[in-house]
């Protein structure tokens, strides 16, 4: 989520002072399965692990070996790469090789000034961003990226690697290939984009998904099961589906509207419910007695609003959030939609102050939802 939020944010902040920015999403090719096991010892040690716990890894990585089996068993053979599959311990040692490799890169002066320091890129596992205010930057961030990743066994995907742009779209290589713009993006589960319509095409998106996984469980929802079963599996399953990421959404009256209606509609197929029925929605949510989806999303953005305001580990979320914005003019005409327009609507544009005292800003709570 924090990765999410200061994407979204900084995009923002750049549509609303004209200001040029170039995002690219890397994608690497079966990252977890082409590190090479070199990589590890050496940035496990780069990351001062003790010794002991090294030779340990060292041990259970060293005689792993795989046979193809076809109509008979081939011979076995040693694997030199990759993490083993399964292992929870595989996550933290790709992380520790991808730290590593990218501290050798020299970004100190790369990416996006912000509050004194600069943002040149955001990693959660193999997902990677990288920002630039040129395209010649990211040229040369992307080529860089791409040296020292093969050194451990890396390999980016040319096709599956993104970029997106609110300026003019210079063409950018990587092995004498373009990489491909696109206008939305799906990163970390979230569709971002440019576009002041991207809030509306991401709920619409969650809309479809939660259909999809209502339809999914047919043999459930259609059936003559207890109601309170169908609301156990709405609650755990269908909501957060809906919700996801909503602490990001901006919350316009057509968004509340959005959501209201797509519950609604599964509450009214859950009971076997038409429109000409004329019964009011009320009514069928005291019978299926389902968590509000709308209230629940509202509670939830507050909840991520305080949390942020009350960061104090210097993350860039935090930074973000409380960035003005890039130096430029905004256009003329009506002002973007901003993230915290509803939040100041209720707690005042010095919310990440009252935010501070967690009880004031839970009484805040009833007003916002």
């Amino acid at each position: 989520m924090d990765h999410i939020h200061t994407l979204e944010l900084i995009i923002e902040k750049y549509q609303e002072f004209q200001r040029p920015l170039y995002v690219a999403f890397i994608d690497y090719q079966k990252a977890f399965d082409t590190v090479s096991h070199h990589s590890i010892w050496k940035s496990l040690e780069a990351q001062n692990v003790e010794k002991s716990y090294i030779d340990v890894i060292r041990k259970v990585y060293g005689k792993c070996t795989s046979r193809v089996k076809l109509e008979t068993t081939g011979p076995t053979f040693p694997v030199e790469r990759g993490v083993r599959q399964g292992d929870p311990l595989s996550p933290r040692i790709f992380i520790a090789i991808l730290e590593t490799a990218l501290g050798e890169l020299d970004w100190s002066k790369k990416g996006l000034y912000i509050k004194g320091k600069y943002l040149s890129h955001l990693r959660f596992a193999d997902d990677l961003v990288l920002f630039s205010e040129s395209s010649s930057q990211l040229q040369v961030m992307i080529e860089d990226l791409c040296k020292t990743s093969r050194q451990v066994g890396l390999e980016i995907n040319i096709s599956k690697t993104k970029l997106m742009s609110n300026d003019t779209k210079k063409d950018i290589n990587l092995k004498d290939k373009p990489l491909e713009y696109v206008e939305q993006y799906v990163y970390l589960g979230k569709q971002v984009g440019f576009s002041q319509s991207s809030n509306e095409l991401e709920v619409q998106r969650r809309i479809k998904n939660t259909w999809n996984k209502y339809w999914s469980y047919r043999e459930l929802f259609k059936s003559d099961m207890p109601i309170n079963l169908k609301k156990k599996v709405t609650d755990s399953c269908l909501i957060p589906c809906l919700t996801y990421a909503c602490q990001t959404w901006k919350f316009t009256n057509k968004i509340k509207n959005k959501v209201n209606t797509c519950q609604r509609g599964i509450e009214r197929s859950m009971l076997n419910i038409s429109k000409l029925q004329k019964i009011r929605h009320t009514d069928i949510r005291s019978k299926t007695k389902t968590i509000d989806a709308l209230n629940h999303a509202l509670r939830l953005k507050l909840k991520w609003a305080g949390h942020v305001a009350r960061l104090k580990d210097g993350r860039w979320t935090h930074k973000i959030t409380s960035w003005k914005g890039p130096e430029g003019k905004r256009c003329r005409g009506r002002p973007f939609a901003r993230w915290e327009e509803d939040i100041k609507k209720i707690a005042g544009p010095k919310w990440q102050q009252i935010a501070q005292n967690r009880e004031n800003w839970q009484k805040l709570e009833e007003a916002f939802t």
